[in-house]
């Protein structure tokens, strides 16, 4: 049975950036929501004003005999959760989120925004590319996007799907594109992959699915992009940094990492034939998401900047756009690594990330799916000593309220403050942003 046959819905983890856009289409759709999360969240306090049902606290009662579907978010742990297992024991048919989107993706001409880095940026400029010409498409990214009333989800009824795909365990096998954007291709998720090839080799999986009418707009100046281009059995539309400089689009976010991805946006517009005056107006007229290079106000009258970045090349990238755009104001990076395992494997990429920063503030680890033999092998400490080994001004911060505290005293009035990380540093950013 397909996911829009079913009447009520439960959902597990429903205040996940991804999963909650799921709950939010169900509602639209007329369906019944009940879901469940650990913690409150401003997501939660949306869906519940939508007509949904949140528990918070995760207990096998929350699930009620009347449920025909759930979609639980891969962060739960399935051998224990009490709300999966009773949906079993009852059952229930469940979905993991990933599941769920890939039976949407087979009611739709799906797009994926795929990569290592800048998904999140690029499938919403695509998305609001094919909007604004006049296509209708369903979107779904990983953020919070201000044209779409501050969701990560437009309810789009035309053809297509615009989707960010995420490579984490080959969830984006789960889909089955007409189209897909490929980005960039690095080592990641050294947690569950074997080593880089292993994680290139799942890129290439999905190339193979794409369909002889699709398409295929691919980053050439990729190494290992390329290298796998030639996979797809649809039209491969090449894109190199020479193409971005021609097409020379004057954009408000900053980083010529994104001038490539706004201009694989734009190959893909064209590609389905929309309006290029139209899907140039978009690109030229987006302002960014939620945590992406995100102006979030002022902190001790210094300028204070949001950002997810968590791989070495995202922190270099995004430093260097920043620090570009203001030359002449001291740039203070708060960084917060994320996940052991990670920092651990991509420790010496690590070291030449922070070139762009004045100075450093490490917080402690983020701890995401590791386990204890991961957290015996790094620790913060340890971190910050490896880094100032090529940086000159980097120091401990530990805990969010400690690093709070210290930036109380040394940012100052003309400084540029940039907090990154794809774990809880996100509430710093906002408490510096309401401090008067």
């Amino acid at each position: 049975m397909k996911m829009q046959s079913y009447k009520q819905i439960h959902f597990i983890g429903i205040g996940g950036i991804g999963i909650s856009s799921l709950a939010y289409l169900a509602l639209k759709e007329g369906k019944r929501v009940v879901g469940s999360d650990s913690t409150a969240s401003a997501l939660i306090d949306c869906l519940a004003e939508e007509g949904a049902q949140v528990f918070i606290g995760h207990d096998r009662n929350n699930v009620s005999e009347d449920t025909e579907l759930v979609i639980y978010t891969e962060a739960i742990d399935r051998e224990s959760n009490p709300e999966f297992l009773m949906a079993k024991e009852m059952g229930i048919t469940t979905l993991s989120y990933f599941q769920a989107l890939g039976q949407i993706s087979r009611t739709k001409k799906t797009i994926a925004v795929v990569g290592t880095h800048g998904k999140t940026t690029t499938t919403a400029m695509l998305g609001l590319a094919l909007i604004k010409a006049n296509f209708d498409p369903l979107v779904i990214v990983g953020s919070k996007v201000r044209e779409f009333g501050n969701r990560n989800i437009n309810m789009g009824k035309g053809d297509f799907f615009v989707i960010e795909g995420c490579e984490y365990r080959r969830s984006f096998m789960n889909l089955e594109p007409f189209g897909v954007v490929f980005l960039n291709c690095e080592a990641e998720h050294l947690d569950y992959y074997k080593n880089e090839r292993d994680y290139i080799l799942a890129y290439k999986d999905l190339i193979l699915k794409i369909p002889t009418d699709g398409f295929l707009v691919a980053n050439f100046d990729d190494k290992n992009v390329k290298k796998i281009a030639d996979s797809c059995a649809g039209k491969i539309i090449g894109v190199r940094e020479q193409d971005a400089l021609k097409l020379n689009l004057r954009l408000k976010i900053l980083g010529e990492f994104n001038q490539l991805n706004a201009t694989e946006a734009y190959r893909a517009a064209e590609a389905v034939g929309a309006d290029l005056d139209l899907v140039k107006k978009a690109l030229e007229e987006f302002a960014g998401t939620w945590r992406r290079m995100e102006v979030k106000g002022k902190f001790n009258s210094a300028i204070l900047i949001d950002d997810y970045g968590h791989h070495p090349t995202e922190v270099f990238q995004t430093l260097k756009a920043i620090k570009t755009h203001y030359k002449d104001k001291k740039l203070i990076c708060v960084f917060q690594p994320h996940q052991y395992s990670r920092t651990h494997l991509l420790i010496n990429e690590f070291k030449g990330a922070f070139e762009f920063a004045d100075e450093v503030i490490i917080t402690d680890i983020y701890a995401a799916r590791d386990t204890k033999e991961d957290m015996a092998k790094i620790n913060a400490e340890k971190f910050v000593s490896i880094i100032a080994e090529t940086h000159r001004n980097v120091i401990w911060g530990k805990s969010l309220e400690d690093t709070y505290k210290l930036l109380k005293k040394s940012a100052k009035k003309g400084d540029v403050v940039v907090t990154m990380g794809a774990g809880s540093i996100g509430s710093l950013a906002d408490r510096l942003a309401e401090t008067k």
